[in-house]
């Protein structure tokens, strides 16, 4: 235990450091990673501990970024304050688009989230008051430049990622993989299967929502193509590269991930085919993740 919280505090103190050492450049493509991280390691609470596949995930990174955008920009509130809100309008979407997709289950549930994805896409594009197919920009950073708000980012993310890390060690924690592993007999000695995962559904909700809400300074505007499928799939697959089995693996995922990218996109127009590509064969030649691999070499090692 006191070996993982240095491990844990020593990388905090490195993402710390990193505006001074890496510069503009790499401060924004850290602070991107780490929110994509956030949204992962929430989706994970839904897919690695609950055992539901979302398609429509970033329905909630949407309505977290829509929401700080309209307030910050509309309304000229303060940035706490839509924070605040972004929370709350996270909460709303995820208790009632939970309350509908629990019931089901398997492709059933990936089928009704991802056409409640679909749903906010079309309001975003189509509604003029959040600025249509062009979306909202002029997003202001709070902290009034990119390195400070950083800081604001890896505050958050680490708050964020801790309340998550409690709550899988508490009593809901164990309910949940309980569901998973065996819902009927979850069923049999009296968990209520339905509300376990309408829990879970709202944690993992709530805290995409935080994550988008976060990113809409950081980005300086919002689009509809954050509430898209393809935003989702970002997700889902950044969560199956880093590793479901692991709590922090999809923030390792993201974090590979997002710096692949970006060294790729300098370098070639054909950069999606070549992250496409790795990112694919890690995934079939490790399917525990990147994370999950690690562990496995790490515990042949020891022996």
């Amino acid at each position: 235990m006191k070996a993982k919280l240095a491990v844990i505090l020593l990388c905090i103190a490195a993402l710390a450091a990193l505006p001074k050492a890496a510069g503009r450049h790499y401060t924004y493509v850290t602070a991107e990673a780490l929110l994509l991280g956030l949204v992962a390691v929430s989706f994970n609470i839904l897919f690695g501990y609950t055992g539901l596949l979302s398609f429509g995930h970033a329905t909630f990174w949407g309505t977290g970024a829509y929401t700080v955008a309209v307030l910050m920009v509309k309304f000229s509130k303060p940035f706490p304050l839509a924070l605040a809100a972004s929370l709350l309008t996270s909460l709303a979407a995820a208790l009632a688009i939970g309350y509908l997709s629990v019931r089901h289950t398997k492709i059933y549930f990936a089928m009704l989230t991802l056409a409640f994805g679909e749903l906010f896409y079309a309001v975003a594009v189509k509604w003029r008051f959040l600025g249509g197919s062009d979306g909202i920009y002029g997003i202001p950073k709070p902290t009034g430049s990119l390195i400070s708000y950083y800081y604001v980012v890896l505050a958050g993310v680490a708050a964020s990622l801790a309340i998550m890390w409690w709550i899988t060690q508490t009593p809901l924690g164990l309910t949940l993989r309980a569901v998973k592993d065996n819902p009927m007999r979850a069923e049999y000695i009296g968990i209520s299967v339905k509300r376990a995962r309408l829990a879970s559904f709202v944690v993992s909700g709530v805290f995409a929502g935080v994550a988008g809400a976060l990113y809409a300074p950081l980005a300086g505007a919002v689009s509809p193509e954050f509430f898209s499928w393809t935003k989702s799939a970002e997700i889902v697959f950044v969560t199956l590269f880093g590793g479901a089995v692991s709590f922090i693996g999809p923030t390792i995922g993201a974090l590979i991930y997002d710096y692949m990218r970006h060294l790729a996109m300098g370098m070639t127009e054909h950069w999606m085919l070549i992250v496409g590509s790795l990112l694919v064969a890690t995934v079939l030649l490790f399917p525990q993740g990147v994370v999950g691999a690690a562990q496995a070499a790490w515990r042949k090692v020891r022996r």
